[in-house]
């Protein structure tokens, strides 16, 4: 009878092998929270892993993005109800007897409206349409506007194209609208009273006379319009703000879903894998004591 213990031994080391990577893998899991260490682990499901990936950083760039606009269009904001206190400053001027007043009220709109209209935010000017770096309104004074008379455009040296920008993969935008369409006409309303002030009814530096009178009520009616231009244009500010926001709302919830999902293939079972670490421990060291036994055995023993 031949007796050996070569293929006992070798299968006890066979298992004590298994056991040994079954208690690495299931230590590796506990440790990362991870099912496996790369993408090759997950075979079938690591090209789901991928897009999915893929999808979550594009959603969160979008995010990110639109939270930048979001600040540009609170700037802006901020820029219309100037523009708007503006014209009703001017507006309410006009109403005024006293002609020294108004004039004076006449410079100061002048002075927030056109700081207004070259408000900046980081760095770019935000009424200068696709032309970010110039002053989008270049009159220093009243009297500059008077000079380029008739023609107050002149002195509106932004772009013509608004600004764009996109907010979702199959969604453009324009951010805003640019300082010759909302300025225009204030601007045009101020360089007519200022006209009028240096004209043969002018100037007002007192009680306003019956011409005067007749003036400044045409002119209430341009201010008006100018009014009604910029509060258009500040609703449609507030429609990009609320649609810049939703979009951010789906982007941020598109992230989130993403992470859930690539999480449910990713993630180990935290209790499943500390009790597979467990028997794995328990399978090497009863693999080592067998291996152990089988290698001592020996013929010697029983001669």
């Amino acid at each position: 009878m031949r007796i050996s213990t070569q293929a006992a031994s070798q299968a006890a080391l066979m298992d004590l092998m298994r056991a040994q990577r079954e208690a690495y893998d299931a230590r590796d899991q506990l440790a990362s929270g991870k099912k496996a260490p790369d993408l090759k682990g997950y075979a079938n499901t690591a090209e789901t892993i991928i897009s999915a990936r893929a999808a979550q950083e594009r959603s969160e760039s979008f995010a990110s993005a639109n939270s930048r606009i979001m600040n540009r269009l609170e700037i802006q904001d901020l820029a219309y109800q100037e523009l708007s206190e503006a014209a009703t400053d001017l507006r309410t001027a006009l109403t005024t007897n006293d002609g020294s007043f108004m004039m004076d009220k006449v410079q100061e709109v002048f002075d927030q409206a056109s700081a207004a209209l070259n408000m900046r935010f980081n760095g770019s000017y935000v009424f200068g349409g696709v032309r970010t770096d110039a002053l989008p309104f270049t009159a220093d004074t009243i009297a500059d506007l008077q000079a380029a008379a008739p023609n107050v455009s002149a002195m509106f040296d932004n772009a013509a194209r608004r600004q764009t920008t996109m907010i979702e993969e199959t969604i453009t935008m324009d951010i805003n609208a640019t300082a010759s369409e909302v300025g225009t006409d204030l601007m045009a309303s101020i360089e007519r009273i200022a006209d009028f002030n240096a004209g043969p009814d002018g100037p007002f530096d007192g009680q306003i006379t019956e011409n005067q009178q007749a003036f400044l009520e045409t002119e209430l009616a341009n201010i008006i319009a100018a009014f009604d231009t910029i509060n258009v244009a500040q609703a449609e500010n507030g429609s990009r703000q609320k649609q810049v926001e939703n979009a951010i709302t789906g982007h941020e919830k598109r992230a989130d879903y993403l992470t859930i999902m690539v999480a449910g293939i990713e993630d180990a079972d935290m209790a499943e894998a500390a009790t597979r670490f467990q028997q794995a421990q328990t399978a090497v060291q009863v693999s080592a004591q067998t291996f152990s036994t089988l290698s001592q055995i020996s013929l010697l023993n029983f001669l």
